[in-house]
């Protein structure tokens, strides 16, 4: 395996609360941060998930995903190949994390560290937890192009998908990076989305479960409370737009309001 997806970013106004909704639903890991004013990581064992605070300037929400390669002079070589109009940047010391940032040919925003250089919190050994990432997903322009960049320079391997599906889906084994295509007459009836990261994906014991559980934390702490979904006229354009991806058998947000689909294992 060449390369595989390690983490995702979230920014939020309430990143410390936001992590123990995900501990506390997800059964998610905090990792020994030594960082606790910049961030806090939460992990299901095998991809971490950094939920910084909210910059000035800075949109909240999911904010981009990181790729852990085996060679990284190599991806830096298939990337300039495949286009060398696209850019990587070095990443500061104070983000250890990620040696560089780049973007796929729209523009989406991702970080890139090689396997040996992981000397940080993604790279701590920890037990996986029952509920797991499934999937980090793309809403973009041009999702062809962008599926062809993955598999070409990142090895992910295309799955198959429905004929009627315009989405595409690329797994680098275990995790799933779904390139959805952007169409702006998906939006009628609500605020066109901007392109960029669109949801995330978790793949759960029983969603009778984790209904009873997402109650019961609801009842038991007022502040880890997901937001209402399809209500009113947008509210349910909004929710039949997310509900399309068939990765998703339930679905709900976090405290920031960042879609979430579930599914069975």
């Amino acid at each position: 395996m060449f390369a595989r997806l390690n983490h995702i970013a979230i920014c939020t106004d309430h990143y410390a609360i936001n992590a123990k909704f995900y501990e506390a639903l997800f059964g998610l890991k905090t990792a020994k941060n030594p960082r606790p004013a910049r961030a806090v990581v939460v992990s299901d064992g095998y991809v971490g998930m950094n939920i910084i605070p909210r910059r000035e300037g800075r949109t909240g929400g999911l904010d981009h995903f990181g790729l852990e390669v085996e060679d990284l002079a190599e991806a830096r070589s298939r990337i300039d190949k495949f286009d060398p109009s696209i850019k990587l940047l070095k990443r500061p010391p104070v983000r250890p994390f990620a040696a560089y940032s780049a973007h796929d040919p729209d523009t989406n925003i991702f970080d890139l560290s090689e396997k040996k250089m992981q000397k940080d919190i993604y790279s701590e050994e920890r037990e996986e937890t029952v509920r797991k990432f499934s999937h980090f997903a793309l809403r973009t322009r041009h999702a062809e192009r962008c599926a062809e960049f993955y598999t070409e320079v990142f090895e992910l391997t295309l799955l198959n998908k429905k004929n009627d599906d315009p989405n595409l889906y690329l797994s680098d084994g275990r995790m799933t990076l779904a390139v959805l295509q952007w169409n702006m007459d998906d939006y009628y009836g609500m605020d066109p989305q901007r392109l960029g990261p669109d949801h995330i994906g978790f793949k759960v014991e029983s969603i009778d479960a984790l209904k009873d559980d997402l109650e019961d934390l609801t009842g038991q702490n007022p502040l880890m409370r997901s937001r209402p979904l399809g209500y009113g006229d947008e509210g349910k354009a909004r929710l039949g737009l997310f509900q399309s991806v068939p990765l998703n058998s339930y679905h709900l947000t976090d405290i920031e309001g960042v879609y979430i689909g579930a599914s069975e294992e």
